[in-house]
């Protein structure tokens, strides 16, 4: 009997140490046969911060209910953005200014509102946190922070332009009823004006026609023939020296070739007073054979419907570049520093560290890939097809008309266009590679001690009286000097010389 007990004992702690050696062998070797470590500690999910955005949306509001974007950034990023529109913008923000209690993102119109803010010290200094904004800068390049830089930090983000497609557009079945090939240089450009001027190029007996219709303002309807003589609004750099528009003598050239225009009554008689939407009214209804303005004027469905409608016969067409140029073939010219809108963080924002980083998220997210197609198109596979890079609009793309507010950073702007209007991409990439002039206004901060209102009002009734001959063009170097005197252009242009230098634009 004790045999057999100390044989049941033996046996008992045998299998007890077996396993306890299965035990310990299923810890230490994964998949074995014992038991199954402890689960590892899930990481807490981020907390939704709340951030507000003001800006002027013109009119456009998200959704109550059913916004997609909101809720496609508080799946991704864990916030949850409100959009504030203010239609009196600067005088809401300054408002909250005086009450400290700015919003936590802001969408600037004006160069000079952001640079008046940041310099009052009342937005977050983004220079520190530049690292963080890798998408945002391969989308947009430097030039997204060089153009919100003031004093030497960059305090915003600015938004990619929109396209320019401006150029002259000319009626070519006017050409081929006169026999007339299409103008190359300014004096063919000059004969075509006087044909469809003078000898009926539309065969109504009937002498109702003149050359050319536009907005005087500015001498924009004479952009293509200002950027043929090199010369262009407002700070060039030629030859590796500032240019001012005002001073340049090639815009002296300007205007004795619109006057000559002017004396030979091929012009709008109402050009000097035209605004809006008239010059385009006046062309579709025959009454002017060239003008100078975009494809979506012209081309776009509904625009074509109206012209045809007026006239069945009438063919628009681009006018190429003039080759008789001073510094390059140019039909109008481009802002190095323009933007669509400037973003920016109040300063009470950028010090709470969770926002600030949220914030910067946020830019990232909607500057490339599913974010950036997300603010553009709406959501894959209901509002957009994507196919590789073409993406294509299913029925339901209406429902996302909306989106483009939550474009802080800009968009795409040719494949943009390509994809919402396939029946103008050939207009739209004609007319975005034509070529332009340079410019760099927007880099440009106003002087102090200028009233820039009646600056503008003294240029403008300069140039009328220029080109209408109430002036002799021999006047134009009184007429800079005036400029000298009284705006303090001189001083204006150093001051841009610096800040173009301290950019490195210039050497």
């Amino acid at each position: 009997m004790t045999k057999k007990l100390k044989m049941l004992q033996t046996a008992c702690s045998i299998l007890l140490a077996v396993s306890l050696l299965a035990a310990c062998s299923g810890n230490a070797t994964p998949g074995g046969s014992g038991s199954s470590p402890p689960p590892a500690a899930t990481e807490k999910p981020r907390e939704v911060i709340d951030i507000e955005m003001v800006m002027n949306s013109w009119g456009t509001l998200p959704p109550e209910t059913g916004d997609f974007v909101v809720n496609k950034l508080k799946e991704e990023l864990d916030i949850n953005l409100k959009i504030v529109s203010e239609t009196e913008l600067m005088d809401k923000l300054n408002v909250r200014a005086a009450g400290n209690n700015l919003p936590d993102l802001m969408m600037f119109s004006s160069a000079n509102d952001y640079r008046d803010y940041a310099s009052r010290g009342l937005l977050a200094d983004l220079t520190p946190h530049l690292g963080k904004l890798a998408q945002v800068k391969e989308f947009l390049g430097q030039g997204g922070f060089d153009k919100t830089t003031v004093n030497g930090k960059v305090y915003g983000v600015a938004k990619e332009p929109t396209l320019r497609t401006f150029s002259y557009w000319i009626r070519q079945d006017w050409l081929n009823n006169l026999g007339l090939p299409m103008p190359t240089t300014l004096d063919e450009f000059n004969d075509v004006l006087v044909a469809f001027t003078k000898n009926d190029p539309d065969g109504n007996k009937k002498n109702d026609t003149y050359g050319m219709t536009g907005i005087f303002t500015g001498l924009h309807a004479f952009t293509p023939i200002m950027t043929t003589f090199g010369a262009a609004p407002t700070y060039q750099i030629r030859n590796g020296e500032i240019v001012n528009f005002y001073s340049d003598p090639q815009l002296k050239e300007v205007l004795a070739y619109v006057q000559k225009l002017a004396d030979e009554k091929v012009l709008d008689p109402e050009l000097a007073t035209n605004s809006g939407k008239m010059p385009l009214d006046k062309a579709f209804q025959g009454m002017a054979g060239v003008v100078y303005t975009t494809w979506a004027d012209m081309v776009k469905d509904d625009k074509v419907k109206v012209w045809k409608t007026a006239n069945p016969d009438a063919e628009w067409v681009i006018v190429p570049p003039f080759k008789d140029h001073a510094y390059g073939e140019a039909v109008d010219y481009v802002d190095a520093g323009g933007s669509s809108g400037y973003v920016a963080l109040s300063k009470a924002a950028g010090s709470n560290e969770e926002k600030l980083s949220r914030i910067l998220e946020l830019l990232n997210y909607i500057s490339h890939g599913e974010g950036l197609n997300l603010v553009q198109f709406g959501l894959e596979g209901e509002h957009f097809i994507l196919d590789g890079d073409k993406v294509t609009l299913t029925e339901k793309s209406g429902d996302a008309g909306f989106s483009w507010i939550y474009q802080f950073t800009g968009r795409p702007e040719q494949s943009y266009l390509a994809a919402k209007f396939p029946n103008q991409v050939s207009w739209i990439d004609q007319a975005a590679g034509l070529p332009r002039l340079t410019v760099y206004n927007g880099f440009i901060t106003q002087l102090e001690g200028v009233n820039y209102a009646d600056r503008d009002r003294f240029i403008e009734e300069e140039f009328l009286k220029f080109v209408y001959n109430k002036r002799d063009i021999n006047d134009f170097d009184q007429f800079v000097a005036s400029l000298n005197s009284m705006f303090m252009l001189e001083q204006e242009t150093e001051h841009a010389k610096q800040i173009l230098s301290g950019l490195g634009y210039l050497k």
